[in-house]
């Protein structure tokens, strides 16, 4: 929270701001040029040469009334809002923070946090579970070992702690199945070693025609992932 930063704390959470706010005005500003050079090449820029484009993840629309790029410009808007409202109350201090409107919007803010943290920590145990049981590959086992072992432990020691005990490792491993599963939706051709490698641990892409299992498996991932962020971060 705000009122509790200090020192190293403080100088990273500005840091962080500013590197959020820079990054969505470098991506809206290299998205406009994209699409200025678009209008003057036209039919002129082959596939080939877009390429590159399509991978980084600029939108080729044939309108800026295009829902995908009013989307992509609302996010990166709102992204570089609230990174200037953070450095705003740090800039200008406690006292002016808490009695401006963003102070007591903040306040409401945290308040429902601490309720936020406590619902979170009754429903992970069962995310946890849909997590690992959801679509069962090599790669959701360690989520339904954990759930296993903390439903043996609460049966046998009647603590409900014990549901929480692998959590800051599942933090981390859920991290990184985040970032395999969505490195593997880019549009790059990967060869056929990675593909049998990825077939086999159990990644797969998300599409519309995606079963309702690997929705509810990605959902429940990031959910777990959010949830248990929100809890831990509270205890640092």
């Amino acid at each position: 929270m705000f009122c509790h930063l200090t020192g190293s704390q403080f100088q990273r959470q500005s840091w962080f701001s500013w590197f959020v706010v820079n990054f969505s005005l470098l991506a809206i500003l290299s998205h406009a040029i994209f699409h200025v050079v678009l209008a003057i090449e036209g039919d002129q820029w082959s596939i080939e040469d877009a390429q590159w484009a399509k991978i980084i993840g600029f939108m080729r629309v044939h309108s800026w009334r295009s829902l995908s790029v009013i989307y992509f410009l609302v996010i990166q808007v709102l992204a570089a809002s609230v990174a200037l409202i953070e450095i705003y109350g740090s800039r200008f201090g406690l006292d002016s923070w808490r009695d401006s409107c963003l102070g007591h919007l903040y306040s409401s803010v945290v308040r429902i946090g601490s309720h936020l943290r406590v619902l979170c920590c009754l429903l992970l145990p069962a995310i946890q579970l849909v997590t690992g049981i959801s679509h069962p590959s090599w790669v959701s086992f360690p989520f339904f070992i954990c759930s296993s072992i903390g439903l043996v432990d609460w049966s046998l020691t009647s603590n409900f702690l014990g549901l929480f005990r692998w959590w800051r490792h599942l933090l981390l491993y859920s991290g990184l199945n985040i970032i395999l599963l969505y490195v593997y939706q880019l549009p790059i051709e990967f060869s056929e070693i990675f593909l049998w490698v990825a077939e086999f641990i159990g990644l797969f892409k998300i599409s519309a025609k995606s079963e309702w299992s690997e929705v509810c498996s990605g959902l429940s991932l990031l959910l777990f992932y959010v949830m248990v962020s929100i809890v831990l971060l509270a205890h640092l």
